[in-house]
């Protein structure tokens, strides 16, 4: 535990997890190294609102538990970067658990929320796992949130889900962040959604099916 995080002090797992992970901006600094590792102002502009001290104190303590690595990365970048440790990412599943119990609290962005579509990443990675793996060719399908992208690319039966534009996408879904939040959820039909006018379809049609298997829709 780094310097300022306090402890329960109760023999329980869970009390033990959160005296390393429960700390306030903890868990969304894990989030943000989930989509791979990042320079410290990569992380500041993915968390708005966090202040560099208190950044500055979670990688360390998140280090000091052996959650977090800081490296150097060779020239011609030569930049310092923080990465999850295997420890680190093991929190995947803990995160992906948490989003889809969040999924029911999230309604229309509030006024002045930070609305990025790789905060979804752990939702669309859990929602592909739940998903069945469609046959046929390998494909690539973009979600554009607002002006924000995600790719998930589908090869040899495998999910792989990444924050930006993928390169040549096969389909393109455009919709903005409550109406992707209502979609997550199943509150909303990906069939109503284009009828309505809030979600866009454009690519292949037979890969706009695939996508529309793996994800439930």
């Amino acid at each position: 535990m780094g310097p300022t995080m306090r402890s329960y002090q109760q023999f329980c797992p869970a009390a033990r997890a959160l005296d390393v992970i429960g700390e306030r901006w903890t868990l969304l600094v894990i989030r943000e190294l989930l989509a791979g590792q990042k320079r410290y102002t990569d992380l500041q502009d993915g968390l708005p609102g966090i202040g560099p001290n208190v950044l500055a104190d979670r990688l360390r303590s998140l280090q000091q538990a052996g959650l977090v690595e800081k490296k150097r990365l060779p020239p011609p970048a030569a930049s310092i970067v923080y990465a999850l440790t295997p420890r680190g990412a093991a929190l995947r599943s803990v995160l992906s658990e948490l989003f889809e119990w969040g999924l029911q609290l999230a309604g229309e962005p509030g006024k002045g929320d930070a609305v990025r579509a790789s905060y979804w990443l752990p939702a669309i990675e859990a929602a592909a796992r739940r998903g069945q793996v469609p046959d046929g060719p390998d494909d690539v399908y973009e979600f554009r949130v607002g002006e924000d992208s995600i790719g998930v690319a589908v090869s040899d039966g495998q999910v792989h889900v990444t924050a930006g534009q993928p390169p040549r996408p096969d389909v393109v879904l455009s919709t903005d962040a409550r109406t992707f939040a209502d979609l997550g959820r199943g509150a909303l039909a990906a069939e109503a959604a284009i009828k309505a006018g809030r979600l866009s379809v454009e690519g292949d049609p037979a890969a706009a099916a695939r996508c529309g298997a793996l994800f439930g829709a």
